[in-house]
């Protein structure tokens, strides 16, 4: 009877022997793909030749990063799963939500838990209590870092399920859509063009908030987009505007250009209306930086300080409730009633036109005029 082989990942007997006249140490290791391969070690005498063995033998099995198991705790997991989200090539904003959401929610609350202790009911009450306290986004955010860490565990054989599976998230929500409409749209440009001409308090504070709406206006792309746009995006021969990328912002790194937007969809060529190309036209004579829409000192804006001053220039009119992301729904909206609901989703850069009908079109409770079909059901129709 043949004799059974070594348990991956360990070795058997060690013995000293002498070749070339050296002590040496050697042993049988059976390595992660199942091949049993020798491994020797040579020192100046046998016990340090063992020795020398023992250690590479050690090093060999030591793993990369510390392997999980039922009684790792939920920091440990944490930590690693946050490196693998360093790695994906998801959004910058994206990664740093889930960052934020492992240090406000998951440390503290449960980072010394085991992964065997981590049952649906004990992680059903963090969620529940994050819910309460923090809000519902908060808590589908808190959610979808459960499931992906726990989704770890079981790759790493720490855990026999996903507990993040089974947990029950606040629900989502949902408004009713409010596009505005042309006349709305247009009462936004003349406020923004009556803010931009104040002299601002800060002499280093730029006004150009006419400019900035006419861009979302005729375009409907996203705030981040339209800041991260680079003079070379744009073709004012052709009228088109290239969508590549995003401004985004890392944890202790500052703000940059992220060479993607939000998602692939989202990469797309738009044709300019007239009153968007005349506005860049002027913008390019007097252009001093590679960014089409920069600070006063040419570098990348961040879009909360654009929504301030939006905010600021719309409070005192009908359309204060206006934000950045209303012009996607003014866009969306007109572009739904003149062609069809595929050209909004288009020009918006969505994968799905679901998505566009959700949450950027403003819900009609008209419907075509059917009486005459309907009449149809009268005892004595005349």
């Amino acid at each position: 009877m043949p004799r059974p082989p070594l348990p991956l990942e360990t070795w058997g007997k060690v013995r000293r022997v002498t070749i070339a006249g050296k002590p040496t140490a050697i042993a049988y290791y059976r390595d992660s793909d199942g091949i049993t391969r020798p491994m020797q070690r040579q020192g100046k005498t046998p016990a340090a030749a063992e020795r020398a063995l023992l250690e590479a033998l050690r090093d060999r099995l030591a793993p990369s990063r510390e392997y999980l198991n039922r009684d790792s705790t939920l920091e440990l997991l944490s930590i690693q799963w946050v490196e693998e989200i360093r790695k994906s090539k998801r959004a910058a904003s994206t990664k740093e939500r889930y960052e934020g959401t492992v240090r406000a929610h998951v440390n503290e609350a449960v980072g010394g838990v085991r992964v065997r202790e981590a049952t649906v009911p004990r992680i059903q009450r963090i969620i529940d209590r994050v819910a309460k306290n923090s809000g519902a986004a908060q808590a589908r955010m808190l959610g979808v870092v459960f499931k992906g860490m726990f989704g770890l565990a079981v790759r790493m054989g720490a855990a026999d399920s996903n507990v993040g599976l089974s947990l029950l998230l606040p629900p989502v929500e949902t408004k009713e859509v409010r596009a505005p409409t042309i006349a709305e749209i247009r009462i936004m440009r003349a406020a923004f063009k009556t803010f931009d001409r104040v002299e601002p308090k800060r002499g280093d504070s730029i006004r150009d908030l006419a400019d900035v709406g006419d861009m979302l206006a005729g375009t409907g792309t996203r705030i981040g987009e339209v800041l991260a746009l680079r003079w070379q995006d744009i073709d004012l021969n052709a009228g088109t505007v290239s969508i590549t990328g995003t401004v985004s912002r890392i944890r202790g790194q500052g703000i940059f250009r992220q060479d993607f937007p939000k998602s692939q969809s989202s990469m797309r060529t738009l044709s300019l209306p007239r009153f968007v190309i005349d506005m860049l036209v002027r913008r390019r004579v007097r252009s001093y930086s590679e960014w089409v829409f920069p600070s006063s000192t040419g570098k990348l804006r961040w879009p909360e300080n654009v929504r301030q001053q939006w905010d600021l220039a719309l409070e005192k009119t009908s359309v204060s409730w206006m934000t950045t992301k209303a012009c996607r729904k003014a866009v969306a909206t007109l572009l739904d009633d003149e062609i069809d609901v595929d050209a909004a989703k288009d020009q918006l850069g969505h994968s799905g036109k679901e998505v566009t009908s959700k949450h950027y079109l403003e819900r009609k409770m008209s419907r075509p005029d059917r009486s005459l079909t309907l009449d149809a059901f009268a005892e004595n129709p005349e």
